[in-house]
């Protein structure tokens, strides 16, 4: 059966994240109505990120949270600071054409830029660490398609650089794989803590915050719009909804143009110094080229953290995490058993071609969500964007990522049966592929 992802605990899940993040600023929960130039729905980084911009440009902006700043995805991901979409760059002009595409591409390529120029300018305590990706190719064709997008990349300027297997093998610890490339704009971050430093800079630049502030729905008002609550109402001239894979009814259809799937992460106990230092010795975060992509870190503490490599739309349940275990096993055998300390689950938001969705809603409504493992980059511009349509800048379409026709998903009550039937079937395709 498929979970709704706002029926997850009201709690920040007991993860790796935490326990180690800073704590969050001190978020008064929502009481009665309030009124502001701007409402945005959602404390992940779409909605902190529109609303830090706005109030950096004077606006009053109110942040509605149904739990608290990071409490969903942005919260629970591997924490890849990722200068890519799901897609090749010549994939991408051709989906959008050169222009339009050629732009999505140099926004993209200079996210890690923005997330890392936040985190710095505002001194967001989120252990970032910007040492390079670490793409690994999990098969002969795959290492082809990495020297593509390295040309590609190349013809734009960005330092990526093809990488043989000895030298994969030297740099991450596994000689699993038959070679990959490096990007060395990308980096590592505590996803959480990240979330928690956004929403201390909107406070800082003074935006609001609400926790416990579920938005059940929008509707018009004779001077803008009404976003209704449990216990009250905000009246705002525009309203930015950045709720992404925990999206609910607030506004008719929007949770079915995307398809909710669970992801696991994994955090071991602190590894013997020769094994931690036989394991990304240099400091990159790794990921592979197969569709179920599986992340791999090692924190500055000597844990092993992996994440992702295959889903649910279901509840989180042991059986979610069996896999995890056995990719670490496969990758680096000089492991052993080792034990695992922490593991948790969150939602992310895949559109079936996992391109992200922007949407005007109505007059004065839009939304950005569908980042389809791409979030933290991603949904920062996005968060920008949507300041500069909010603020009166720039048209919703003339927003770095193209506008999307509003569509639902037609096989979404069978999102169930089919996420599962996905993970199974890029898990044995994966599995046929690999070089192991």
């Amino acid at each position: 059966m498929a979970a709704v992802p706002m029926d997850d605990p009201g709690r920040t899940p007991s993860s790796y994240w935490a326990a180690t993040a800073a704590a969050g600023p001190d978020i008064p929960p929502f009481d009665g109505s309030e009124r502001a130039d701007i409402a945005v729905i959602g404390a992940g980084y779409t909605g902190l990120s529109a609303a830090l911009y706005l109030a950096e440009r004077g606006f009053s902006v109110l942040v509605l949270d149904a739990n608290e700043p990071g409490w969903g995805a942005s919260g629970r991901n591997n924490g890849q600071v990722v200068a890519a979409l799901k897609h090749e760059p010549h994939e991408i002009e051709e989906r959008f054409g050169k222009e339009r595409g050629g732009e999505l591409i140099r926004t993209i390529g200079e996210g890690p830029d923005l997330v890392f120029g936040l985190i710095e300018r505002y001194g967001m305590p989120c252990d970032a660490r910007r040492s390079g990706i670490l793409t690994a190719a999990h098969s002969a064709a795959s290492l082809a398609d990495l020297q593509r997008r390295v040309d590609v990349w190349a013809r734009r300027g960005a330092p990526l650089r093809l990488m043989s297997r000895s030298e994969l093998e030297s740099q991450s610890g596994t000689a699993f794989y038959p070679g990959g490339c490096i990007d060395p704009r990308g980096g590592a971050i505590n996803p959480l803590g990240y979330a928690r430093g956004l929403a201390a800079a909107v406070l800082q630049q003074g935006g609001h915050i609400r926790r416990q502030a579920h938005v059940r729905s929008i509707r018009r008002a004779a001077s803008g719009w009404q976003v209704m609550l449990d216990s009250g109402s905000v009246m705002a001239s525009r309203v930015i909804v950045g709720t992404n894979g925990y999206t609910d009814d607030l506004w008719p259809g929007l949770k079915r143009t995307f398809l909710p799937a669970r992801t696991p992460q994994i955090v071991s106990r602190p590894l013997r110094d020769n094994l931690r230092k036989s394991i990304l010795p240099v400091g990159q975060i790794m990921s592979d080229t197969r569709y179920l992509t599986v992340g791999v870190r090692m924190h500055a503490d000597g844990r092993l953290h992996l994440g992702g490599g295959g889903g649910t739309a279901g509840a989180d349940r042991p059986a979610l995490y069996e896999q995890l275990p056995r990719e670490a096993r496969r990758l680096f055998p000089q492991l052993g058993d080792i034990e695992w300390e922490f593991r948790w689950s969150g939602f992310m938001a895949m559109t079936p071609d996992r391109y992200p969705r922007l949407f005007e809603l109505a007059p004065d409504i839009a939304a950005s969500l569908g980042y389809s493992g791409r979030g933290i980059c991603t949904a920062t511009i996005m968060g920008r964007e949507l300041a500069r349509w909010a603020a009166g800048e720039a048209a919703i379409d003339e927003l770095v990522l193209p506008a999307s026709s509003f569509r639902t998903l037609p096989y979404y009550a069978l999102r169930g049966p089919i996420v599962e039937g996905t993970v199974l079937f890029h898990s044995l395709r994966g599995r046929l592929k690999t070089p192991g």
